[in-house]
């Protein structure tokens, strides 16, 4: 697979990202020695950035004060710190299946909604595309295909669209 610069420079770009939110996660979450035995604590993280949306939010600190976690800070709509006291483990057993205590992504991720969407809408442009050929297989010439390239792409286009401002 051939990469061009624009690729090099995004991926440049999400990994300095990556690095200087680690950085900050370190330095905001300096933790003294007496609370380090007693408690645990995880970030979780949410690549669309859905925490800015209020009831997301709330859902999230209701699912995590089940296995016992308290929010400690919001660092921005896409990471959130918890903490918990070590007891706390001896419950998990106990929670609800769909109830993950160590969980630290939340949502699903962008790049796989795009496929996702991509994919369907090239799954039904190919079956499409074979029912009218077949249809018409004496009437069927290239003048069909064109526009019906130009559909797909308009319905891709607006998939990735819909899928970029959900995730908003």
């Amino acid at each position: 697979m051939a990469y061009h610069g624009a690729h090099i420079a995004a991926a440049a770009a999400a990994k300095k990202r990556r690095l200087e939110e680690e950085a900050e996660e370190e330095k905001m979450t300096k933790y003294n020695e007496a609370n380090s035995e007693k408690y645990e604590y995880k970030i979780v993280r949410s690549e669309s950035g859905a925490f800015r949306k209020a009831d997301v939010f709330a859902d999230l600190v209701e699912d995590e004060a089940l296995a016992g976690w308290e929010m400690l800070e919001k660092f921005d709509n896409r990471r959130i710190r918890f903490r918990r006291p070590v007891e706390a483990r001896k419950r998990d057993h106990m929670l609800p299946d769909y109830v993950d205590p160590y969980r630290t992504n939340y949502g699903g991720s962008l790049t796989r909604v795009g496929i996702s969407v991509a994919l369907g809408l090239l799954l039904f442009g190919v079956f499409l595309f074979g029912l009218l050929a077949y249809k018409g297989t004496a009437n069927f010439s290239i003048a069909w295909s064109i526009p019906l390239i130009a559909i797909l792409v308009v319905l891709i286009a607006v998939g990735a669209a819909v899928a970029v401002a959900r995730s908003r």
